[in-house]
């Protein structure tokens, strides 16, 4: 008995460390594997470039107060966080999706593209509003290989819910 009750420790601390979410700011994530990572007052950015030459950046930005819309805020996040940032980006993006709600904060999700040594690339930023604040994620990447990191980094990517 008392041998698969220190195997069911082992396991449970084991699962516990594999699991680890780290935060910044309003956010609560599990960094993603391989990726590098760099954490400064405004942000916190996972950075991966392959042998390749292909890339991800996903970085997170220290909530601010939200005084307008979602949409509104949305736009202004993408010329700050976007256009600002990524060489040659689209100076609106092709396409914003909204009214989904994340841990009860409203989300909208804009899609564009920018370049990187003359390969097109793509962004996503999602803008999140609850309470007058606002934070915002990007993800930047060049490739379709890196859907999968992304898509399991927004799975475990949560705000506190107000």
């Amino acid at each position: 008995m008392k041998k698969y009750f220190l195997i069911l420790v082992i396991l449970f601390t084991t699962i516990n460390v594999v699991v680890q979410s780290d935060s910044f700011d309003v956010f609560t994530y599990q960094a993603p594997e391989f990726f590098t990572k760099t954490e400064l007052p405004s942000r916190v950015q996972f950075h991966l470039t392959n042998k390749d030459g292909s890339f991800c950046t996903i970085t997170l930005y220290k909530s601010l107060p939200a005084k307008e819309d979602l949409l509104k805020v949305a736009m202004s996040q993408w010329n700050e966080q976007v256009v600002k940032r990524l060489a040659k980006a689209d100076k609106k993006p092709s396409q914003t999706l909204t009214g989904r709600n994340w841990d009860g904060w409203l989300s909208a999700l804009s899609i564009g593209n920018f370049y990187q040594n003359k390969k097109k690339c793509i962004v996503m930023l999602y803008t999140f509003s609850n309470n007058k604040t606002s934070a915002s994620a990007v993800y930047s990447f060049s490739d379709k290989i890196f859907k999968g990191p992304i898509e399991l980094f927004s799975k475990n990517l949560h705000l506190p819910n107000h």
